[in-house]
This record gives structure tokens, sequence and C-alpha cells, in this order.
């Protein structure tokens, strides 16, 4: 009887244990990282149409302690500002690689293959917008931003084999292009002395259609949610820098430096 009750005690506890299982998670290296704040100019400004230069250190933080991966961005956009709407759209590419720190061998089913793999690839962004004025405030009621990217290296390899491992502990996109669609609103304003400095707060949150559904698998893991952006952006006369930081799967930051004409 004793034995029996032994028994049943460590299988609930198997049980207990694998429920409390964390997977190996791998999501396309663009994720979140694609949607970016485009800059535009402000209709006190004197020139409405601009061109503008950017370079970006961005990161993406793996669920579950899975890893991270790190990549840099060079970004090229035009903008355009008429009577109450604005428009911008632009190119950028990235490359970077996968980072398996030593801390996350502590984690449950940990997979340092991941380290190191190469990730490089680009895609195309498109903001257009509806705003208002109020005094030197400018109110970007509603833009619909869109981006388009196509991953290539390693990392896209490596994922497509974890897939194929058919692992229940291994949760692996096998997707190379995203498309993420979504609305954001921004307040941006001007100094009062000074017009061509500009400081601005931006929040976007969209969708990424197929991306949850490439990450189910046939052991029903319940995989939801869209993708979360909020931007900081700051202009002193002809150069300004952009803060990100958002989700989309994994948690995502960017930290860009640009240049206006």
């Amino acid at each position: 009887m004793k034995i029996n009750h032994l028994l049943l005690s460590i299988i609930i506890a198997t049980l207990f244990l694998s429920s409390c299982s964390t997977p190996s998670y791998f999501i396309p290296a663009a994720a979140g990282n694609d949607v970016s704040y485009l800059p535009k100019p402000m209709e006190s400004d004197s020139v409405k149409v601009k061109n503008y230069i950017i370079a970006s250190i961005g990161g993406l933080l793996l669920p579950y302690s899975s890893g991270d991966v790190n990549m840099g961005f060079l970004n090229y956009s035009r903008a355009h500002t008429l009577k109450n709407i604005n428009i911008a759209y632009g190119a950028f590419g990235f490359a970077g690689a996968t980072n398996y720190d030593r801390d996350y061998s502590n984690k449950e089913n940990p997979i340092p293959e991941f380290d190191g793999k190469s990730v490089y690839g680009g895609g195309f962004r498109t903001s257009i917008g509806y705003y208002d004025n109020a005094g030197n405030a400018e109110f970007r009621i509603l833009s619909w931003e869109n981006a388009l990217s196509f991953e290539n290296g390693n990392y896209a390899s490596f994922r497509k084999r974890m897939r194929n491992l058919n692992d229940p502990n291994i949760i692996s996109s096998t997707k190379t292009t995203l498309f993420t669609t979504g609305g954001a609103t921004e307040i941006i304003w001007h100094g009062k002395r000074n017009y061509n400095n500009h400081f601005a707060f931006r929040l976007f949150y969209g969708i990424t259609p197929g991306l949850n559904s490439s990450l189910r698998t046939q052991y029903d893991l319940d995989v939801n949610g869209g993708a979360f952006d909020f931007a900081f952006y700051f202009k002193l006369n002809k150069f300004f820098g952009i803060i990100n930081t958002g989700a989309n799967k994994g948690g995502t930051s960017k930290l860009s430096l640009g240049y206006s004409f």
C-alpha cells in the first residue's frame, strides 16, 4: 500500500513538473522590429517634403529565455505633409546574429545550438495619417502603418530545422516573410522659439497575419496577440533620434540616430 502511494506521488510530481516546463521559442528576427517610427514634417515646417537617413541598433528578446537576436538597421524614408494629411514611405536593411547567453542554460529545454546564427534581410514601410493642430502641437490622430520584411540567414534555416523536429518542447516559426499592419496615434510639438526642434510620442498596435498560426502545433499551444510599439522621437534642427520599445511575441527595443534633408 505504501509503495502504491509512493508511486502515485511520483506520477503526480512528474505531471506537475511537466506542466510547468517552458519550451524553447523561436520567432522571425524581424518580428516587432519591422515596424518603426517614420518621421514626417510638421505643418509648421517651411519644407513640407523631407528625406530621412537613419541608422539603428535593435534587439529581439525571445520568449521563455530562449535567447536573443542583435541587429543593425539602415533605413531611408521620404515624407510629405499636406493639409491635415501626411504620408511617409521607405526601405530598410538589417543584419545581425543570434546570441545564447550562459544564463539561459538554467532554463528548461535549453538549445545552445541557437547561438551565433546569422541574420540579414530587408523590407519596406509605409504610413498615411490624419492630423490636426493646436498651438505648437500637432495631434496625429490616426495613421495606418505597414511593414513588409524579408529574412535570410542561418537563423531562418535553424528555425525550419527546429520545427521539423516535431518536439513538444520547441515552438518555432518557419516564416521568413512578414507583413505587419495596424494603427498608430501620435502627439508631436515644436519648440516655441525654434520651430525646427520637434518632440513626439507615438503608440502603434497591429497584427502580423500568419505569425500566430505559424507557431501553433499539434500540441494545442494557445498562441495569440498582436504587435505593439511605443516610440519617442526628438529632432534638433536636421539631426534626430528615435527610441522604440515593443513586443510581437518577443520583446523588442531599438535606438536610432538620423539626419533629415
